[in-house]
């Protein structure tokens, strides 16, 4: 929009009439007559006489005009001259922010599909681990374990002796997690210690990683048309 147009829409919205503006702005009625035909190129005290008459302020005239038309036609006035400055500085400084913005998005939208797609962030899968009793200080891995075990048992009566003194020490345990800890693992505890070996592995009904696919996917494509626009926009 030129400043003719921007003047003359003022006034209309305003219900004024040429002279009327002209006198409220305190200039002649022929001049404001110019400015309006786009005849004339006014001083920045003008525009603010203007601006004043019709209750706002100069420089928001001057940034409701096309930026080309500003800087053709009114960028010699020191006063809109330094505005301009302080605009494209705010403009570089908003492209840099969005096209930062627009990095971030590619690169968590990217590493959200990655780590969805491996799996790496939630299993597939719920393992079932096992555990008979509690370990003491010193005791054999092997303690709870059945049959005649020549590890820990020199003899059938020491084994049967075993037996006997694990039935009162029977203290089971099976617990559910999302993460494979290898085919036996070992807890300390204050009592001692347990020995979880796993029993069974079955299929999770969530669909976290699906969503965090889903999730990337989004950050990508609104990364990439931010970046897009900033770059198609940007002076």
């Amino acid at each position: 929009m030129k400043l003719s147009d921007k003047i003359k829409q003022l006034r209309n919205s305003a219900n004024l009439t040429q002279p009327e503006l002209a006198q409220a702005a305190g200039i002649e009625q022929s001049y404001l007559s110019k400015l309006e035909n786009d005849k004339g190129s006014p001083s920045f005290e003008v525009i603010s006489k203007l601006a004043a008459a019709l209750n706002t302020d100069a420089m928001a005239i001057i940034e409701a005009l096309d930026a080309i038309y500003v800087k053709e036609n009114l960028a010699h006035i020191p006063e809109i001259a330094a505005k301009a400055t302080e605009i494209r500085i705010a403009k570089k400084q908003k492209e840099k922010s969005g096209f930062i913005k627009a990095a971030v998005m590619i690169v968590f939208g990217l590493a959200f599909v990655l780590l969805g797609s491996a799996k790496t962030v939630f299993s597939e899968y719920t393992y079932e681990y096992y555990s008979k009793g509690v370990l003491k200080k010193g005791e054999s891995l092997h303690q709870f374990s059945k049959g005649l075990n020549f590890d820990i048992d020199k003899s059938a009566k020491q084994y049967e002796q075993r037996r006997i003194n694990n039935k009162s020490r029977i203290d089971e345990r099976l617990i559910l997690i999302n993460e494979y800890k290898g085919q036996e693992f070992i807890e300390n505890i204050p009592e001692g210690r347990r020995i979880y070996r796993l029993e069974n592995k079955t299929d999770s009904t969530h669909h976290y990683n699906d969503f965090i696919v889903v999730l990337g996917m989004v950050l990508l494509i609104s990364g990439g048309f931010m970046m897009s626009y900033v770059y198609k926009y940007k002076d």
